[in-house]
């Protein structure tokens, strides 16, 4: 067989084909569950992954799948929860039926979640853009009480009410076109809207990657699930570029006549889709391959034949080390050809280099640093430097194991063979575009005060400095800033200019706007009698007045304590957190009365029982008058020491025996709680003890 002249048909493997982290972490750990056979049966809730040969491979290791929890029964069962995940409510069930189960939600799933929830909580309409059929809509639904609105297209936000606050998340494996109509609608028509792009960093570079190769083929095939969603996306992707587009879920569906006629042929495959099947494929066109050259051969063994030969040859570039396929002179050449395609398409290691974003996923959490598996052949490392601005934090605080983080590359090479990532060199590049946003919807955001300097504070948010004046720190201006230093505050930012790297915020409007918020509330609901909880902001020779929530009360200096005070400083001071009584409200003057001592039981009530006439009590000496002395048994319990009881001597007034402040030892001579009447006498006390 004369092979010289002939040339293989060129076949490109997409760099990014075939399983994604989150799939293969899926189907690893439930290959590993099915170990344990012997000890529990095992069930996955719902499909693990869209794909029937994982399915099947899985049921023969004795795993099958269950569809509803009550479908359930017996004891020494492990559920495996699929990588779309599942609604927050299944978790609940789980539990209250004590049935073990092994997590496999995607980490970009779970993330997704944890947003949904959070913002859920605050108040926001989440809403989801995906395919309102799909399990992992489905299940990320649950996380908001499936109130969330589904969004499978721009038009479907025409048709929405308006809403104070969105939230919006995308379905992870979502095209980007898509996506991008979606938001493009989203922001013409709600101007405080939250939008997180949760497409999975994996499945937007296969896509784009999927479209590229699809351009530069005469034939694209397309390996996975019909009912994967990511696969039948990738298809019409390929299939927008490529007219000859396969969709096909094994070799065996490969169309063999299509691909004799074809130069150069490209694959792809979805994320799940597990590399045994992959290699299959590949594998059956090498053979179609080498039947196609062999015919060839044959053929070209008739010189009379050449010329036809010659022009039915599968022809590609010669020398094109960059794809699977070489050229072949010699059938020794075919088998290095079809083993080196093998190698490369092992070679499943990303290149990264100094400046790239990428996404990784935590596998190792310490107090200083976060280890990062970014699908390089070496781990990143995050050192707590590079992760965040606030120094006093653990790691641990703020990242678990599973989490996907987006980072920049500083280095190849710390000299320990690990890749040098920087969160906060990612953070700062998309930071200034959230602060833009921010300002133009006039929304809040929180900043941590770093520093007072002149005029005003440093307000640090989200990694980047701003100034905040001193007029717009409170309602009223504050002339000591210093108690702020190291406090999160609320602020609005009221200029922006990102070219000159300016910022400036402020807390008063904010404050302003709660303010009248409370104020509004507690005024339709406030009534003689209520305990409420205050901040005492300032005092007067009268009084004191306390913010009861946005509305300032009055507690007059007689309804402080059940004693005499002569100033409202003896009892409370601003700054002071108090429960009070309201005792009156006139709501056309805006006038609130407060009480204080109302708090605490009236100390007359509690005298009976707790004194007795003969009881010899340590008093101290409060004022006097022409008739005796008073005397503070306790706070809000005075007595009467008559001028005769002070001395065995005659006194003309009290002052000739007593001195205020003095602090004397006197016998309860008479008790009348009702009058709240206490008499007591230093003489007989004195009588009683030369006796």
């Amino acid at each position: 067989m004369n092979l010289k002249g002939m040339k293989r048909m060129e076949i490109i493997l997409d760099e990014n084909a075939g399983f994604c982290f989150g799939v293969k972490n899926a189907v690893d750990k439930a290959f590993k569950e099915a170990e344990k056979k012997h000890e529990v049966r095992i069930f996955t809730y719902g499909p693990l992954i869209h794909n029937k040969q994982v399915i099947s491979k899985l049921a023969e290791q004795g795993i099958d799948k269950v569809d509803d929890i009550e479908d359930i029964r017996g004891d020494e069962v492990e559920i495996i929860i699929r990588s779309h995940g599942i609604a927050e409510e299944k978790y609940r069930q789980f539990e209250e039926k004590g049935l073990k189960y092994v997590d496999c939600t995607c980490p970009y799933v779970s993330a997704i979640h944890r947003k949904v929830k959070d913002y859920y909580q605050k108040g926001y309409k989440i809403f989801i853009v995906g395919d309102k059929t799909h399990p992992e809509v489905i299940g990320t639904n649950g996380w908001c009480g499936y109130s969330a609105q589904i969004l499978e297209d721009e038009i479907t936000v025409d048709k929405l009410p308006i809403y104070d606050k969105i939230c919006l998340v995308a379905q992870t494996t979502i095209t980007k076109k898509i996506w991008d109509r979606v938001v493009d609608a989203v922001r013409k028509k709600y101007k405080n809207a939250i939008i997180f792009n949760t497409i999975c960093n994996a499945t937007e570079k296969r896509q784009e990657s999927a479209e590229q190769l699809s351009k530069t083929v005469d034939c694209m095939i397309v390996i996975g699930s019909t009912e994967s969603s990511n696969t039948n996306k990738l298809y019409y992707i390929c299939k927008e570029n490529c007219n000859n587009t396969y969709h096909i879920e094994n070799a065996k569906d490969l169309p063999i006549k299509v691909l004799k006629i074809h130069k150069k042929i490209g694959i792809t495959a979805g994320a799940s889709t597990p590399d045994w099947v992959i290699k299959e494929v590949i594998e059956k066109m090498q053979e179609i391959n080498d039947n196609v050259l062999e015919d060839q051969g044959n053929t070209a063994d008739s010189p009379e034949s050449d010329m036809d030969n010659q022009e039915n040859t599968l022809d590609i570039p010669e020398n094109d080390t960059d794809n699977l396929g070489n050229e072949a002179d010699s059938s020794e050449a075919d088998i290095d050809n079809q083993e080196s395609m093998l190698r490369e398409y092992e070679k499943t290691m990303r290149s990264v280099y100094p400046g790239d974003t990428v996404n990784g996923t935590v596998i190792m959490v310490t107090d200083d640093e976060v280890m990062v598996n970014i699908g390089y052949k070496s781990d990143g490392i995050i050192k707590k430097e590079d992760y965040t601005w606030e120094p006093d934090l653990s790691l641990k605080d703020l990242i678990e194991i599973g989490d996907v983080v987006e980072v920049v590359v500083v280095s190849i090479n710390d000299g320990e063979g690990n890749v040098v990532l920087s969160k906060k060199l990612f953070d700062a590049k998309q930071n200034w575009v959230r602060i833009e946003a921010v300002f133009n919807e006039n929304a809040p955001i929180e900043g941590l005060v770093k520093e007072i300097v002149k005029g005003g504070a440093i307000v640090e948010i989200i990694g980047i400095r701003a100034f905040m004046p001193a007029s717009q720190f409170d309602i009223g201006y504050s002339e000591d800033l210093s108690s702020y230093v190291n406090t999160r505050v609320m602020v609005n930012v009221i200029e922006f200019n990102r070219e000159k790297g300016k910022v400036i915020v402020s807390r008063k409007a904010l404050l302003k706007k709660e303010r009248e918020i409370k104020a509004k509330a507690l005024w339709e609901s406030i009534e003689a009698g209520q305990k409420l909880t205050g901040e005492v902001k300032r005092l007067t020779n009268f009084g004191a007045f306390v913010d009861i929530g946005g509305v300032d009360g009055l507690i007059h200096i007689s309804e402080l304590s059940w004693s005499r005070v002569k100033h409202p400083s003896e009892v409370v001071k601003p700054g002071d957190k108090v429960e009070v009584v309201v005792l009156g409200v006139d709501i056309e003057k805006k006038k609130i009365s407060l009480g204080l001592k109302q708090t605490i039981p009236e100390p007359w009530s509690t005298v009976k029982g707790k004194y007795n006439v003969g009881d010899i009590l340590e008093v101290k000496v409060l004022r006097f008058s022409n008739f005796g002395a008073f005397v503070e048994i306790e706070p809000g319990i005075d007595g009467l020491i008559h001028i005769s009881q002070i001395s065995d001597k005659r006194i003309s007034k009290p002052s000739e025996a007593l001195n205020i402040g003095d602090i004397v030892s006197a016998k309860i001579t008479d008790i009348k709680s009702e009058e709240k009447k206490i008499s007591l006498s230093i003489k007989e006390l004195k009588e009683t003890t030369e006796e």
